[in-house]
């Protein structure tokens, strides 16, 4: 909240213009500086939060956009949030009708306050503010109404980039869907041989592949080839983003946000399809005294190593994560489920996968503990089963967590398992 007791806005400001040095240090403004109008796109799509919504607005530097690149660009934005405030700063040379409002290229940061209604004394105390539908200044007619995009792809692409999907690829079947012919994109700098027809995809000159098509007008092609490097890129943006959201920058295993998320959606689908999810969690014994002993750096290679060990013995469908310090956590989840629903899970049995993990770090010589390795590093977890030993990613991490403990009480270099993880993995108590 602002110090009014209002919800900031989201700014983003596209290209160059003179606003950013002021809006930075606005209490009012959450900013955002992309260079390009599609790097808006997946900057925009990072920024929206659908529990927590905030009045948003994108600001078009000149020149950045043409007439038919604004109504694009304008559908792409309003498909993420119907609300935005879109504005475009200087000469629009037809591209006016795309934004809710223009500003003179030289404009400063008390206009757009002022269009945005930001101004303290715009609120009265105690007030609900109010956000007005938005023309261009300077006009008593009404607002007009956004022309249609050039292409229903830009919808494809917002769409498929919003639930994690590949913009490029729904951009494609968009084209197909329309048109009935037959296209692919296929990534590099030299053209494929054998396509019956190839259109150029670049970025900013640089050539990132060809839009190869067979019975699709040439013309058609073309403009779909202009738009489609920039879905290239922004891809390519968001994959690394989302790894580096949701990896662990130390050892490289998913980070504790993953693990959240990926439990929660693991176990509902398992729910939905009467299968079984099964977690691990443990650390590794007497940690703190390597790193007092053999330094931090020594413990961070440890970590790493034990990453890359467990890493080599589940199976595809799992997960490892690291969740705190030294506290890690597998999700052990087949989407298909078990061939046969009534007998363990065998051969590659999580009971099987767990023991050779621990038997691995038992033995592995770890450079950094000298004289002391193999032999010294030991693991002690717990191992939990959906439904039977918990119903919720909660009540299975906590079960997970209890058993772990038992097995530091215990004596440490012990995994413990619940009656459901018995169960799923054919052994006795």
């Amino acid at each position: 909240m602002t110090p009014t007791g209002h919800p900031p806005w989201h700014v983003v400001l596209v290209g160059r213009t003179d606003l950013d040095s002021a809006l930075r240090h606005d209490p009012g403004v959450q900013l955002a500086r992309v260079r390009t109008p599609i790097d808006a796109v997946g900057e925009f799509a990072e920024m929206v939060d659908p529990e927590n919504p905030c009045p948003s607005a994108v600001v078009v530097g000149p020149g950045m956009l043409a007439a038919g690149e604004a109504a694009d660009f304008a559908h792409a934005m309003r498909t993420i949030d119907p609300e935005v405030r879109l504005i475009g700063m200087g000469p629009q040379d037809g591209a006016a009708e795309a934004y809710d409002a223009t500003l003179p290229a030289r404009a400063d940061a008390a206009s757009l306050r002022r269009l945005l209604m930001l101004d303290s004394d715009s609120t009265a105390a105690g007030q609900a503010r109010e956000y007005p539908a938005m023309h261009p200044p300077h006009s008593d007619a009404p607002p007009r109404a956004l022309p249609p995009p050039a292409s229903d792809s830009t919808a494809a692409a917002v769409n498929a980039m919003l639930t994690g999907g590949d913009p490029v690829a729904a951009a494609v079947a968009d084209l197909i869907a329309r048109t009935g012919g037959q296209a692919a994109f296929v990534a590099g700098e030299i053209a494929p041989a054998n396509a019956p027809s190839a259109a150029r995809v670049t970025h900013n000159t640089r050539t990132l592949g060809w839009l190869c098509t067979s019975g699709i007008e040439a013309r058609t092609v073309e403009a779909e080839a202009a738009r489609l490097g920039g879905w290239v890129v922004l891809a390519a943006q968001h994959d690394q983003l989302r790894r580096a959201a949701f990896t662990d920058e130390l050892t490289g295993a998913f980070n504790r946000r993953y693990f959240n998320r990926f439990l929660a959606a693991a176990m509902d689908q398992a729910r939905q399809r009467r299968h079984t999810v099964t977690l691990l969690v443990f650390d590794i014994d007497n940690f703190k005294m390597y790193n007092d002993k053999y330094s931090h750096a020594a413990g961070d290679e440890i970590l790493r190593q034990a990453v890359a060990l467990l890493t080599s013995v589940i199976r595809p469908s799992d997960r490892v994560c690291r969740v705190g310090g030294d506290e890690f956590a597998v999700i052990f989840h087949d989407p298909e489920g078990p061939r046969n629903p009534d007998a363990p899970q065998k051969p590659q049995s999580i009971a099987q996968i767990a023991a050779r993990f621990q038997k691995q770090i038992c033995e592995h010589r770890f450079p950094k503990l000298m004289s002391e390795a193999p032999g010294t590093l030991t693991i002690s977890g717990g191992m939990a089963t959906f439904p039977w030993d918990g119903t919720t990613p909660e009540e299975l991490l906590d079960r997970a967590d209890n058993l772990a403990l038992q097995s530091k009480r215990q004596g440490k270099n012990a995994i413990m398992f619940g009656p459901g993880a018995q169960q799923v993995c054919g052994i006795g108590p």
